[in-house]
């Protein structure tokens, strides 16, 4: 698996690629590759040579040729003797003893040689009655001090050992835990080792599965599981402690493992503009510069290739590096929001990560054969569209090189530009817009860019990924920490982004589908965010007209526009109702709806005319971000702002996102409540149902289809009763057999 080749073919491959450490020559001009593509075809080296006729290319078959007395050298000098014992008499160094080991037993102890007492227990070359201290040493094993001031880190690399500094961990202790693996993906990659730490000082390093030539002592499989369970029982914390449950939970064979937090969690709570790398925290909050993984992994191998001991010293940081991060976060979340500020962590955050954790390792099944002939009809309308594009143009040209559209767009056609900077003309999604009625080749660019998103973003990602997994399943990873006002995101595919409002992102989300024998569910949150702005405002037009079941937006299109004009203007009176949300002023509505700046002015005015409470509600919200310097949402979930020192486009920016914040930070809170309900009821109830995904405001859930009915109104009643508010929760919920049926 390591190095391309059979075990059995190990000598002749090094006899191939030589060996410069221990001044084996090899064959001059062969490295690794040409190696094992040689072994691949002729097996042996005596083989290859017998058959150098058919060696490919002649620079190869000429550099065997040239070399073949360094090959068969290089092949006696790397291969061991299998004859010592029968040619050598070692009788003269016998020594006799009733029992051998006796006389060395406690320099075996004293140096802690416990891989050798382990060896000599196992092959019951001797007995503990032979000797008092065995179980006193072995389980009395002391615990080293730190008595440095920056942590140490202490190697645990046998099973008694672990066993014993394990066992004496108070079972109502915090433990910090971390683990070492091969790579990012728990499907493919696995455990190398764990770290884990009681205090701020001391971390240790459990090697498990290091491997490299003249690796040291591991300990078990079986001891390493039933130590992860043992820290398990006690109050484990961890940084960006998903990622490393993923593992953990595969390694065990388990659904679940308890955690009491999270410091990157608790670290986006108190701040969710700064960086979250356990690296930069450490460095800002503690003023400790921790080791850096590119220091301590070579470029190109994994962390089963590092040395044990500086894994050790690597791993141990982290995991003591996390229990101070802990202390200094958990003071600071006290501080700036108090008990609501932990309690909202605790209660509501940290299981929201276990709820996430389940809904990752579920995955959602995708139908290749839907996004195959998708991807066929994407590449044809690519290809025309190039095609159309450069003739319209007059020249052929790299649709996606900016700069050179810049060129075309700019200089040949000479339509109008903004600044010219060192890379050339800005041709983002904005400009393009502005442009579309100055040639008739902008609108066929702006659908040229949608499908080329949909093929190189969605279509061949989404393929490659149900390929490579058993059940057709993609598993996406979703960010709890990602967003400044709380709402999810998600990556390794990114489904939250797929466009939902064109025809082209409504056919990607055909090919999600439930497997045979079961259905997809999907709820909606309606209109979530307004029904919050009528319950924070109490404005008693908004609040009457959710209470009293009335379209919202058709009560707004009438306040705004009269009975008349109402049923024709209801999407602009909904534009205007999630716009001034968002912090939308007049020029963004004017470009929006494609009026007056002075027509949207008026509109917004008489807005807030009709809701006369709202307006207020807004400025409240912006004086409060700038006299204490953040907003909270629903659960107390604070953003902080930093007013003093922004400039005045970032201020208005800070303005428009304090509202946003309140509301979309609002809306997460509700959803994140669901969410961790509904996880409960499904795992304590034994539900034959699956959370699938949180898109926004939508759930979607995989359940049997006989029943699906039943589970859907469940849940349906869990979103709408979750937190009672001045206006009722309401929700859509869909059931089908694709996602594209959900809405």
């Amino acid at each position: 698996e390591k190095y391309g080749v059979h075990p059995r073919q190990f000598i002749d491959y090094q006899a191939l690629i030589g060996d410069t450490a221990d001044n084996v020559p090899g064959v001059k001009g062969i490295g690794k590759v040409t190696a094992q593509k040689l072994l691949a075809q002729f097996v042996t080296l005596d083989a290859m040579y017998e058959r150098l006729e058919e060696v490919t290319p002649p620079r190869i078959k000429g550099l065997l040729e040239t070399y073949r007395d360094d090959a068969f050298r290089s092949r006696e000098l790397v291969s061991l003797r299998d004859d010592v014992f029968e040619t050598l008499d070692f009788s003269e160094f016998a020594m006799h003893f009733d029992n051998p080991f006796l006389p060395i037993y406690d320099e075996l102890v004293h140096y802690e040689m416990n891989a050798v007492l382990r060896t000599l227990k196992a092959k019951a070359l001797f007995e503990e009655s032979q000797h008092s201290t065995v179980t006193t040493k072995v389980e009395k094993v002391a615990v080293p001090q730190c008595e440095n001031i920056d942590g140490c880190s202490v190697l645990i690399d046998n099973d008694e050992t672990l066993h014993t500094i394990i066992q004496a961990i108070p079972h109502d202790a915090i433990v910090a835990f971390d683990t070492e693996t091969t790579g990012l993906d728990p499907t493919k990659d696995h455990l190398v080792g764990f770290s884990f730490s009681t205090d701020t000082k001391t971390g240790y390093y459990v090697p498990m599965m290091h491997s490299y030539l003249g690796v040291g002592d591991q300990v078990s499989h079986e001891a390493a599981k039933r130590a992860i369970l043992n820290l398990f029982t006690r109050k484990v914390i961890g940084h960006n402690i998903k990622f490393d449950l993923h593992f953990v939970t595969r390694f065990l064979e388990v659904d679940r493992l308890s955690i009491h937090a999270d410091t990157m969690v608790m670290a986006w709570l108190t701040d969710s503009a700064r960086s979250l790398s356990m690296d930069n925290l450490s460095q800002s909050l503690l003023n400790h510069e921790m080791i850096h993984f590119k220091d301590t992994v070579k470029k190109g191998e994994n962390f089963a290739s590092v040395a044990i001991e500086d894994a050790c010293k690597y791993a141990g940081e982290d995991a003591y590096i996390t229990y101070r991060l802990y202390e200094v976060l958990r003071e600071q979340l006290l501080l700036k929001g108090g008990q609501g500020s932990l309690d909202e962590a605790f209660n509501v955050e940290f299981p929201f990560t276990m709820t996430l954790l389940g809904m990752e390792r579920e995955g959602i099944a995708v139908d290749t054969a839907v996004l195959e002939t998708f991807k066929k009809e994407v590449a044809l309308e690519i290809a025309t569209l190039t095609e159309q594009i450069h003739s319209a143009c007059g020249t052929v040209f790299n649709l996606n090189s900016p700069k050179q559209l810049g060129v075309i767009l700019f200089e040949t056609l000479g339509l109008a530009h903004g600044k010219k900077t060192k890379t050339g003309y800005s041709t983002d999604e904005q400009v393009l817009d502005s442009l579309k009625d100055q040639h008739p080749v902008i609108p066929m660019l702006l659908q040229y860019r949608e499908y080329h998103k949909l093929y190189s973003t969605y279509i061949e990602p989404l393929i490659t990924l149900a390929h490579n997994d058993p059940s057709s399943r993609i598993y996406t990873s979703f960010v709890q920490t990602g967003t400044a006002t709380g709402r999810l995101s998600s990556k390794n595919p990114n489904l939250q982004n797929i466009p939902v409002k064109t025809a082209l992102g409504m056919r990607i989300r055909e090919a999600f589908v439930a497997p045979a024998g079961k259905k997809l569910i999907g709820i909606d949150y309606s209109q979530i965010e307004l029904r919050l702005l009528a319950h924070f405002s109490e404005d008693t037009v908004l609040v009457n007209a959710f209470n009293e079941g009335h379209d919202i937006h058709m009560q707004t299109a009438i306040a705004l526009f009269g009975e008349a004009e109402a049923a024709s203007k209801r999407n602009i009176a909904k534009t205007v109702n999630f716009g001034l949300l968002y912090g939308m002023g007049q020029k963004k509505l004017s470009d929006t709806l494609g009026i007056t700046t002075k027509e949207a002015k008026e509109i917004i005015e008489r807005y807030f005319e009709t809701f006369p409470s709202v307006k207020g509600y807004f400025s409240g919200i912006v004086e409060q971000a700038k006299e204490m310097g953040y907003v909270e949402t629903l659960l107390h979930r604070r953003r902080y702002f930093d007013f003093g020192s922004a400039t005045p486009m970032l201020k208005a920016a800070y303005e428009r996102e304090s509202v946003n914040t309140v509301f979309q930070g609002s809306a997460s809170d509700l959803i994140k409540l669901s969410m961790n309900k509904i996880d409960t009821m499904i795992r304590t109830e034994a539900l034959r149902a699956r959370m699938l995904l949180q898109i926004h405001d939508e759930l979607i859930f995989e359940v049997d289809e006989d029943t699906a009915e039943t589970y859907a109104v469940r849940f349906v009643e869990v979103m709408e009763s979750i937190l009672e508010l001045r206006v009722p929760l309401k929700t859509s919920m869909h059931i089908g057999n694709h996602w594209g049926e959900l809405k």
